[in-house]
């Protein structure tokens, strides 16, 4: 259990430095040509360890799995995978890697199509699919802990996110999360 307290710190710790990174501050640093490649390049780096360490980490299995838990729990990976895929079609992909270093740079729009007239935020909703699959196949504590830490890291960032979505888009963004729920689809 020791060691899966490592973990959650190295979670933790991950969270913080990612969410700094994002900040106006930091974002005015950077030339902003480069600032995303920045952002992404150090995101990639910095959780490998991490992933590393959630792979190769003895940890204890909290219940025992059937093939039918293993199967459901693979389904919902994999259906977080796709909705992860899905939902970049929303987006200029080569803008969210930082590598559209000759485009110049035009006002973003706020995407309310396909999967996000469903959730505001399916990209997240896809990795919590994906984390809690995963908890759900491996049925161990490191996993059980990287579920509920990114969890709430990522229901943090949500709330920080939409309040500077709220800023960029105003009565439009309001009325939008009036309407479509935040990670869970109505049905």
């Amino acid at each position: 259990m020791q060691t899966n307290i490592y973990l959650g710190i190295a979670w933790l710790i991950y969270g913080a430095i990612h969410s700094f990174l994002a900040t106006g501050t930091i974002k005015k640093t950077f030339p902003s040509k480069y600032y995303r490649l920045i952002y992404n390049f150090l995101a990639i780096i910095l959780i490998i360890p991490i992933l590393y360490l959630q792979i190769t980490l003895p940890s204890v299995k909290m219940m025992l799995s059937s093939l039918l838990s293993q199967v459901l729990s693979g389904m919902m990976m994999l259906s977080g995978v796709y909705l992860i895929y899905v939902s970049f079609r929303n987006y200029n992909l080569k803008a969210f890697l930082g590598i559209d270093f000759n485009e110049p740079k035009k006002k973003s729009e706020l995407q309310i199509e396909g999967v996000s007239s469903v959730v505001r935020h399916p990209i997240y909703t896809g990795i919590l699919l994906f984390l809690w699959g995963a908890f759900g196949y491996f049925t161990t504590e490191s996993y059980l802990i990287t579920a509920i830490v990114l969890t709430i890291y990522i229901r943090i960032g949500i709330y920080f996110e939409e309040k500077k979505l709220v800023q960029e888009f105003g009565k439009k963004y309001e009325k939008y999360q009036k309407e479509v729920p935040m990670l869970i689809p109505k049905f």
